[in-house]
C-alpha cells in the first residue's frame, strides 16, 4: 500500500514538472514571435541619415546579436561589428515615434524595456566603478580647433568629440546633443606617414588615409558617451584608438584607428 502512495505522488509531480516546462516553452516562443526579426542583406534606418546593413546573426532572446555594418547613405561609414539587436530595435521605435509625432498622432506608450538585455547580476564589491558610474556632460572641450592649433591632447579631444556630435541634429532617431567624458587619454610620439614598397602590392602609405608625410599621432582612449534624445539619454563606454593628423586641406582630424569596444551603460 505505502510503494503505491508513492509512485502515485511521484506521478503528480512528474506530471507537474512536466506542465511547468511546457508553460515556459510556450512563453518564450510567444515573445520570440513578437519580436523583430533582422535578415542579412537587411538595412535599418537607424536615423540621421545613417543605416545599418545585416551581415549576419546569432544568438535568441537577451543574447540575439547581428554583424553590422553602417552607413552614411551610399558611403561606407564603419567597418563590421557586433551589436546587441535591442538597440536596432530601439532605433526604429525612434523612428516610427518621430513619425506619429511629424503626423500628429499620439504616440502609443510602449513597455521599451520589454527587449531590453538583462542587467548584470550584482556583485558583493560595494565601491563605485568609475568608468561606469561617470556624470554626463555635454560641455564642448575648450581650446583651439583651427587649422593654425598646435598638436595637443586638449585638440585631440576635441576633434574626437566633434565625430560624435556631427551626427545631433536632432532629426528622427539622431541625438539633439552629445557629451563626451574622458577616463584615460594617452598621446604617443608622433610618426611620419612615409611611402613604402612592397615587392608584390607595390607603393603604399602607412596611414592611407593621411597625406604623405604628414606627422601621425597615435591616441589611445576609453571615455563615456552620452547621448541625449527627446525620451532620455543613453550612455555608451568607448575604448579605441585614433589616428591624429592634418588632412590635405590642413584640419586637423582624428579618425579611428581600429575596431571600438563598446558597451552600453544604460
Amino acid at each position: 500500500m505505502r510503494r503505491r502512495t508513492e509512485s502515485r505522488l511521484l506521478a503528480c509531480l512528474l506530471a507537474g514538472v512536466i506542465v511547468l516546462l511546457g508553460s515556459s516553452i510556450l512563453n518564450d516562443n510567444s515573445l520570440a514571435q513578437g519580436r523583430r526579426t533582422f535578415k542579412p542583406g537587411e538595412m535599418v534606418d537607424t536615423g540621421g541619415g545613417i543605416s545599418a546593413k545585416i551581415l549576419q546573426c546569432r544568438g535568441a532572446g537577451d543574447n540575439e546579436e547581428c554583424e553590422i555594418q553602417y552607413y552614411r547613405g551610399d558611403a561606407l561609414e564603419s567597418i563590421p561589428r557586433w551589436e546587441n539587436t535591442y538597440f536596432l530595435r530601439r532605433a526604429e521605435e525612434r523612428i516610427l515615434e518621430e513619425k506619429k509625432r511629424l503626423a500628429g498622432e499620439q504616440p502609443q506608450t510602449e513597455n521599451v524595456n520589454q527587449d531590453r538585455p538583462a542587467p548584470p547580476a550584482e556583485t558583493k564589491n560595494t565601491e563605485p566603478n568609475d568608468k561606469t558610474t561617470a556624470a554626463c556632460s555635454f560641455i564642448t572641450p575648450p581650446g583651439d580647433a583651427s587649422k593654425t592649433a598646435k598638436a595637443s591632447e586638449q585638440l585631440f579631444k576635441r576633434k574626437i568629440y566633434d565625430r560624435y556630435n556631427v551626427y545631433a541634429n536632432g532629426t528622427i532617431t539622431a541625438p539633439l546633443k552629445v557629451g563626451v567624458t574622458y577616463l584615460s587619454f594617452q598621446v604617443a610620439p608622433p610618426f611620419k606617414n612615409i611611402v613604402r614598397v612592397d615587392p608584390v602590392i607595390g607603393a603604399y602609405r602607412v596611414n592611407d588615409a593621411a597625406p604623405v608625410n604628414a606627422l601621425i599621432y597615435p591616441v589611445k582612449t576609453e571615455h563615456i558617451v552620452c547621448q541625449q534624445f527627446r525620451d532620455g539619454t543613453l550612455r555608451k563606454r568607448v575604448a579605441n584608438k585614433y589616428a591624429c593628423f592634418k588632412n590635405r586641406d590642413g584640419e586637423w582630424i582624428c579618425g579611428a584607428d581600429g575596431i571600438p569596444k563598446t558597451t552600453q551603460l544604460n
